[in-house]
């Protein structure tokens, strides 16, 4: 009986070299199965803030959330009982600068705090990203971030959080709101500052995947320059598209940021940048009612 050959080193190399080919042309298919499947789930997201969304809308004669809190770039804030101009006036809403710390995001936090939504549904899965520490049910707390209401800073745990991931409480970005209806004309459209179904565009944008170019003060997320990115698509899905929700209550992905309403000259606006002014400008503000200025 002859014996058994051994296998020798040029076919364990051939069979390496094999294995390794095979590898190389199924991880592309592995990563991006993995990334269709979070860019699904982002979207079933959207739907479900999308329909929060227009829940609220229902009950508050057509308007999405607005906390009240306004910017001083749009001039004096009105005494109209629904506007902040100071956080001590009205404890637990956001008010200029001040709400830069939690950002325009303490805007879709009423969806939370009211009842309407789950903070879980704010979380993109291709990110790192968690749900926020808040208690739905804290009529004091105004954001996604757990903070304390004295300092402003960030509570413990929400600081190991912060410092050891990149990541926030809120992977979206929501039309700004930070207007009111006394903004000077020269700075923006004054007249319905608070998103309203009734008055704005159904192919407005209203929600999507964060703003490539801002981040909120104590969150250390990734951006990029508009200087040198002028183009950018949001960076939750590395940087290939967005999931956008419009006021139609629809949720497009969209491998451009030239996808908001469609303009009188046939062109669609750049969700991420206002018309007039630039993107990382904490005091911009959207200029018409058809101008989406998604923010974080």
């Amino acid at each position: 009986m002859a014996g058994r050959r051994g296998i020798t080193l040029t076919e364990l190399l051939a069979t390496a070299g094999s294995l390794t080919c095979l590898l190389a042309a199924l991880v592309p298919t592995v990563v991006g199965t993995k990334d269709m499947a979070a860019r699904a789930g982002c979207a079933a997201n959207l739907s479900q803030v999308g329909r929060a969304l227009m829940v609220y809308a229902a009950d508050h004669n057509g308007r999405l959330p607005d906390c009240g809190a306004a910017s001083a770039f749009g001039g004096n804030v009105p005494d109209d009982g629904r506007h902040v101009p100071s956080r001590v006036t009205a404890p637990g809403t956001c008010a200029w600068p001040e709400v830069r710390a939690v950002g325009n995001q303490a805007n879709l936090w009423l969806l939370v705090r009211e009842g309407y939504a789950d903070a879980g549904i704010f979380v993109c899965p291709a990110t790192a990203d968690r749900p926020s520490l808040n208690r739905a049910d804290a009529p004091g707390v105004m954001g996604f971030l757990a903070t304390d209401p004295g300092t402003g800073k960030p509570v413990p745990e929400e600081t190991r959080f912060l410092s050891r991931l990149a990541a926030g409480r809120c992977s979206y970005s929501y039309q700004n709101q930070f207007a009111h209806p006394n903004t000077d004309p020269q700075v923006a459209y004054p007249g319905t500052p608070t998103t309203n179904r009734a008055y704005h565009p159904p192919d407005l944008a209203i929600c999507a995947d964060r703003n490539p170019y801002m981040r909120t003060d104590i969150v250390r997320q990734p951006i990029v320059s508009p200087d040198t990115n002028p183009d950018a698509n949001s960076l939750n899905h590395h940087g290939t598209g967005q999931n956008v929700l419009y006021l139609a209550g629809e949720v497009r992905w969209r491998d451009t940021p030239w996808c908001g309403a469609r303009r009188h000259d046939g062109r669609r606006d750049n969700i991420y940048w206002p018309d007039d002014g630039r993107p990382d400008d904490p005091h911009n503000l959207p200029r018409t009612p058809d101008d989406s200025f998604l923010v974080p």
